[in-house]
Parts: structure tokens; C-alpha cells; sequence
């Protein structure tokens, strides 16, 4: 279901991102942090990497939350400079390093001057405010000539052909729980190359990675912390039983259970260079041969 129509009137109500069950006091949220950032950290840094990070970039990390990758870019740029954002900036002072500034900002109505950027990321942050397809586009102003945007964000839809059925019932009524919520669409973010061409990108690139439940699965602490965590929330909306939301519990206990849960599409593209002769960036087309663009 579209996240936003799954709302009564189609409009999703103020944001809540970070309130009730994301909040930092949720006595689970740190942990479920933390296991994201173990999730998701090898992959993010093989892309970043990839970019050719120089140690003079400008970067900046939106939705730092416990600062993992802002504190990697600190040591991969320590002649330049790397900011790490969020609403709640508590958790990241402690833990990104004397590299890092750490800058309480809200991306939904603060920004950034044209050009400050050689580098922009963010991770599963954008999915979760109703103005994302805004922020994108303004994040994307924020990047000098040549400069990256890399997002990365989940996408539900393996969870679909689940051969578990109390599984695929607990995660996509937790889908519906953040729609409701704060207007969250997890069904976003499979368009993302889309996005980054509409906002004026070019070198795209596109990476998609199925993240797994279940015994021997990196993520399956992940999933029972994150499904124990919005219990409370599911059961209150009435979108589980109790013994339903027991049933999908009980699976991170069978041995012989792994899942496809769901992918982390990660998508980059960046600001068309200007060259010191004033020429325009040269894209490669499909055929090979490179256009001015």
C-alpha cells in the first residue's frame, strides 16, 4: 500500500518521526540503532568508498543518528570537513570524534547554501518524512560541482512473496503503523535512481541489497528488537493480535527459519562538474559514445 493514501484523506498527519515508539527513550531504540548501523555500515562504506572520497571533501551526513558513518567520513576526510545533522543530536556528541561538527537541524525546514557539499548522505531517513521528495531536491542544491548525493533507504516489497505468513503478516502491519504514524512509505524508495535524474544528477549508480531474518541472519536480532519494540503500537491499532504478533516473535527462535525481510535500495548521482576551461560535464549514453549534457 502507498504509505501516503494509507492515511485517512490520503494526507499523512504531522510528522512524528522520533516520538513513541522511535524515540530516543525507547529503552530498545539505542539498541535498535546500533544493530542498524552493524546491518547496514560494510555495504554503505563499500559505496562511499567507491566514490573516491579525498581526504579535502566537504561531507555531510543528514539523520546521523548514533554516528557511525559521519565518524568514518572524519577519518576519511581529515583535511576537510564533515558535519553530522539530526532532530536529536544527543546521541552523536559522544560518538562521532573531535573530527565531526554536530549540528541539530531539522531537514524539513532548514538548509544549506548552494554548493557547501562535495559529498551528501543520508540513510533511512528520507522514507519516513512526508516531504522527502522536497528535501531531495534541495539536498541535491546543497552539492558543489562534481559533488555526490548517495541515499539509502528501505524498500518492504520482498517481505511480499514471504513463504512465512505470520512474518509477512507482522511486517507489513508494521508498514501500515508507520504510515499511520508520521506518514513513513516504505514502498518509496525502489524509484530513487528517478528521483536523483529529476533533480538534475547525472553518473547515477544503484545498488540494492536484501537484508535477511532468521538463524544465522545478520539482521534477525534486528528484526525481534524491532518487532518487540512496535508491539505495543501494532496491537493498540489493532493491525496484529496478540497471538499473531506472538506467532512472528517465536520464528527468531526456530532454527530453521530465514527470511528475505526486506531490500536497502542505495542510490548516487552527482552535480555535473564544470571543468576549469568552463566546459560542461560529458555523460556517457547508453551507447557509449559521450554527450554534452
Amino acid at each position: 500500500m502507498n504509505a501516503e493514501a494509507a492515511v485517512s484523506g490520503g494526507q499523512p498527519p504531522a510528522d512524528r518521526y522520533g516520538e513513541d515508539m522511535l524515540a530516543h527513550t525507547v529503552p530498545t531504540e539505542a539498541r535498535r540503532h546500533f544493530l542498524l548501523q552493524r546491518l547496514l555500515d560494510p555495504e554503505t562504506k563499500r559505496i562511499l568508498t567507491g566514490l573516491r572520497i579525498r581526504p579535502h571533501w566537504r561531507c555531510l551526513e543528514l539523520g546521523a543518528g548514533i554516528g557511525s558513518v559521519a565518524r568514518w567520513l572524519g577519518e576519511q576526510c581529515p583535511d576537510g570537513r564533515v558535519v553530522a545533522t539530526d532532530v536529536d543530536v544527543g546521541p552523536l556528541r559522544s560518538a562521532v570524534g573531535p573530527r565531526v561538527e554536530v549540528l541539530r537541524h531539522d531537514v524539513t525546514t532548514e538548509g544549506f547554501p548552494t554548493g557547501s557539499f562535495d559529498l551528501i548522505h543520508t540513510r533511512m531517513l528520507l522514507f519516513n518524512l512526508p516531504a522527502r521528495d522536497a528535501v531531495l531536491t534541495r539536498a541535491a542544491d546543497w552539492l558543489a560541482p562534481g559533488g555526490w548525493l548517495v541515499v539509502e533507504e528501505p524498500d518492504a516489497f520482498p517481505i511480499d512473496s514471504s513463504p512465512y505468513p505470520a512474518f509477512r503478516r507482522a511486517v507489513q502491519a508494521g508498514e501500515e503503523l508507520v504510515a499511520r504514524s508520521h506518514g513513513a512509505a516504505t514502498r518509496w524508495a525502489r524509484g530513487l535512481p528517478e528521483y536523483l535524474r529529476a533533480a538534475g544528477l547525472v553518473d547515477l549508480g544503484l545498488s540494492v541489497k536484501i537484508q535477511h531474518a532468521g538463524n544465522g541472519a545478520g539482521g534477525n536480532e534486528f528484526w525481534r528488537v524491532l518487532l518487540t519494540q512496535f508491539g505495543p503500537g501494532l496491537l493498540d491499532a489493532g493491525l496484529l493480535t496478540e497471538t499473531e504478533l506472538a506467532a512472528a516473535l517465536a520464528l527468531f527462535d526456530d532454527p530453521g527459519f530465514v527470511d528475505a525481510a526486506h531490500a536497502t535500495v542505495s542510490a548516487w548521482g552527482r552535480r555535473r562538474p564544470t571543468f576549469a576551461d568552463g566546459t560542461r560535464h560529458r555523460a556517457r549514453s547508453a551507447g557509449g559514445q559521450s554527450t554534452a549534457r
